[in-house]
């Protein structure tokens, strides 16, 4: 009975550890999908978002979990509790769904949540007579993926917006020639180069294509990269090139009229060199 026990028990743990390790790579390239190659996807940096916040607002399952490792004896009150705290993690998240992508995404998470809700729900009423000795693994994961989320983000953040960005920067070389071509050929630069098809990829998930404006005697080639939830939380990345290196970028469409509206005032709060000649970052909260 003991050796049939101790198999069960080394079988459950191999199982969880799988599931663990299932899920730490799932949130690992969830996280950092927007930061990809990749053709560009709409929802990447919504559900990369999304994840980050499980990884903040989730932070409230960990008390729950070590109480409950503490006091095993009230396996289903944790339990019960756990689903209470977890649907307010869901709405939030679902809020942040709604922000990113729309109102039909957010009421599409919190559907989905109640739909799980409803199908675990039942499989709770036996932590009721589930003995104290016997261990839970359901804490551990309370613990684990709120943390393991939040350190993935903390630790990824910079190595991957950096990389993301240069290589959006390094496919735009192909783009700056044919401009520069055409100014050779035509003396001066294109006046607008909005077209259908985009025939020069950022070659980013998260970077849905390059902008061109010109710009006083030169022109301004840009792109918004994608950036991590706490890296300067709330904060929109514009990378911009200027071959005359007057870069330039603008909050609001109204202040390239003639409104009065002066241009030293144009909505970023912070600015700094991209590593790349001619490149430029701006920050706009």
């Amino acid at each position: 009975m003991n050796i049939l026990t101790r198999s069960s028990s080394k079988s459950d743990l191999l199982t969880h550890l799988a599931i663990t390790v299932f899920l730490t790579t799932l949130l690992a390239l969830g996280i950092s999908y927007p930061f990809m190659t990749g053709d560009y996807d709409r929802l990447a940096l919504p559900l990369s978002t999304m994840i980050q916040v499980f990884g903040l607002v989730g932070l409230l399952l960990v008390p729950v979990g070590l109480l409950w490792l503490t006091l095993p004896k009230y396996h289903f009150g944790f339990a019960v509790t756990s689903i209470l705290v977890s649907t307010l993690v869901i709405l939030v998240i679902a809020l942040f769904a709604t922000l990113s992508v729309g109102k039909a995404f957010g009421l599409l998470v919190i559907l989905l949540w109640i739909f799980i809700v409803v199908i675990w729900l039942p499989k709770a009423k036996p932590f009721k007579a589930q003995p104290a000795k016997k261990f839970c693994f359901l804490p551990l994961y309370l613990i684990y993926l709120p943390a393991v989320t939040l350190f993935l983000q903390l630790t990824l953040a910079k190595p991957l917006t950096e990389r993301s960005r240069d290589h959006a920067i390094d496919q735009a070389n192909r783009f700056i020639r044919d401009i520069e071509e055409y100014q050779k050929q035509r003396g001066a630069y294109p006046l607008t180069l909005q077209a259908q098809n985009k025939d020069y990829s950022p070659d980013v998930v998260g970077v849905e294509k390059y902008w061109y404006a010109p710009h006083k005697n030169g022109y301004n080639l840009s792109f918004e990269q994608p950036r991590f939830l706490l890296d300067r939380f709330g904060t929109r990345e514009w990378v911009v090139y200027n071959p005359l290196d007057e870069n330039s970028v603008y909050s609001h469409t109204a202040w390239l009229l003639p409104t009065g509206q002066e241009e030293a005032s144009q909505g970023w709060y912070a600015s700094g060199d991209t590593g790349h000649k001619h490149w430029k970052y701006f920050l706009f909260d």
